[in-house]
């Protein structure tokens, strides 16, 4: 008897655990019926290992066998960014697109034809037992819809899109001098970095000619060890920097690859920049470059499409709460499998009068009123610094041209200096120290002419940007 208890229990107590489980894997399954936990990880330290499958990634340009071999000047350069580099393309595909949906809108201002075709099998029985026979029937029917006045809806809808297709058109001149500026950036850099490592070249030469005559004199006894050391040291240094220099070239190079579309591995040949040179030069006033960026500068082109825009979408709010007439005709015909074939047609007008919507149009009129507003202040904003960044502009390049004159006479002046101290340390009436400090005044002179070189290009690359259009002569 007390182990047929025991049996009792121990099934009872099985009966119920089965039901627990299956109710947990019931609710588990409630909880999370598309298994949408399936694809993450089951820890937050875990990381996401990301969908099976994604949308390839492009490959990068490459070029031919001709371009790699061929000089590139600004021009050429910048042709072939703006059209390889993936940021024209977006900018483009975005203006089509606000293209299409002028189309879009535009559609509103014709007739809508709809053909609509309903098959049925119908087949009903009475309480008494009696059964009608099944009835097969077919409906084609056509309709034609037309919107006859809208108080200015269509209109205001239309306006807007094309002003949204505005935007677009200036966002796209803004990225093309985006990337034409990004282009003549870093080829002016790479102009730089290639002069600023033939300097390094040669300020490796002439501390390679002071070691060597301090090692002369070190043997001749009129130098100490100390000098010895020195030279030595100016040496090192020296490599340093070139090797420094190759790294900061390379890395230049790739980015100037980069702004074309092309793999940063890509060496573009270009023309090596020229000291002796003088800066370019802009007869333009500062008052006359202004004037001139408002009608051209894109982005503040830009602010005014926003504000036509804003505007538009103002009307159309104003006119949505206002009433609608349209006309429609309707032909169908009825097949009936028992009866004979018949035909119906309508014709009519509707008139649609919001009277209440839950003042949903009242609050739509008070948004579109205050972006309307706010896009108005973006464009004074956009104006003033518009204005700002030009006449910012102008005088850094105007500063940048006014120190050539000072950074090629240091120039001069420090190499001259350099022959003198040489020839007197090889007579014993200068120091090591005397050649080194004016080895170093001489490798700061060339860096600082290069650089006020290289910053006048790139200044008047940034007005142009600022002004909206090409302004001197950009090319070295």
């Amino acid at each position: 008897m007390p182990h047929k208890v025991l049996n009792a229990v121990t099934g009872v107590w099985l009966a119920v655990t089965g039901l627990t489980q299956a109710d947990a894997g019931v609710m588990g399954w409630l909880a999370d019926p598309f298994d949408t936990d399936g694809g993450i990880s089951q820890q937050p330290g875990q990381p996401w290992t990301g969908p099976s499958k994604l949308p390839t990634i492009p490959d990068a340009h490459t070029l031919a066998q001709a371009e790699q071999e061929q000089v590139w000047s600004l021009p050429q350069l910048t042709a072939y960014a703006l059209a390889h580099n993936p940021q024209t393309a977006a900018a483009w595909d975005s203006l089509r697109a606000e293209a299409a949906g002028v189309g879009v809108a535009e559609s509103a201002w014709l007739p809508t034809l709809t053909l609509s075709t309903s098959a049925s099998r119908r087949q009903s029985a009475s309480t008494a037992g009696f059964t009608v026979p099944a009835r097969n029937s077919v409906n084609p029917n056509l309709t034609l819809s037309y919107t006859l006045w809208d108080f200015g809806l269509r209109s205001a809808k239309t306006d807007a899109a094309k002003a949204q297709e505005w935007v677009a058109g200036f966002t796209q001149n803004q990225e093309i001098q985006s990337v034409a500026f990004s282009v003549a950036q870093a080829y002016y850099q790479v102009l730089g970095n290639q002069s600023l490592l033939l300097a390094d070249e040669k300020t490796v030469a002439e501390n390679q000619k002071n070691l060597e005559a301090a090692e002369v004199m070190h043997r001749a006894g009129q130098a100490t060890v100390g000098a010895l050391y020195q030279a030595r040291a100016a040496m090192a240094q020296s490599q340093s920097t070139l090797a420094a220099q190759q790294q900061t070239l390379r890395s230049s190079q790739g980015v100037l690859a980069s702004t074309l579309g092309l793999s940063p591995k890509t060496v573009l040949k270009i023309h090596p920049l020229q000291l002796n040179q003088t800066p370019p030069q802009l007869h333009d006033a500062a008052d006359t470059l202004m004037q001139s960026a408002l009608s051209a500068n894109p982005a503040l082109q830009e602010a005014r499409a926003q504000v036509a825009a804003a505007q538009a979408n103002l009307r159309s709010a104003e006119a949505s709460g206002l009433p609608t007439l349209g006309a429609s005709s309707s032909y169908g015909y009825l097949f009936q499998g028992g009866f004979r074939p018949g035909d119906t047609w309508t014709v009519g007008f509707t008139l649609t009068v919001p009277l209440f919507t839950g003042f949903n149009n009242h609050y739509q009129v008070r948004q579109n009123e205050a972006l309307r507003d706010q896009a108005e202040a973006n464009l004074a904003s956009s104006r003033n610094s518009t204005e700002s960044t030009v006449w910012q502009d102008y005088h850094n390049f105007q500063g940048a041209t006014a120190a050539w004159p000072g950074a090629r006479s240091g120039l001069q002046n420090a190499d001259k200096a350099l022959e003198v101290v040489q020839a007197q340390y090889r007579v014993g009436q200068a120091t090591i120290q005397d050649v080194l400090l004016a080895e170093s005044t001489l490798a700061q002179a060339r860096y600082t002419l290069i650089q006020n070189l290289v910053s006048s290009y790139v200044a008047l690359a940034q007005l142009s940007q600022a002004v909206g259009m090409p302004l001197g002569a950009q090319q070295p």
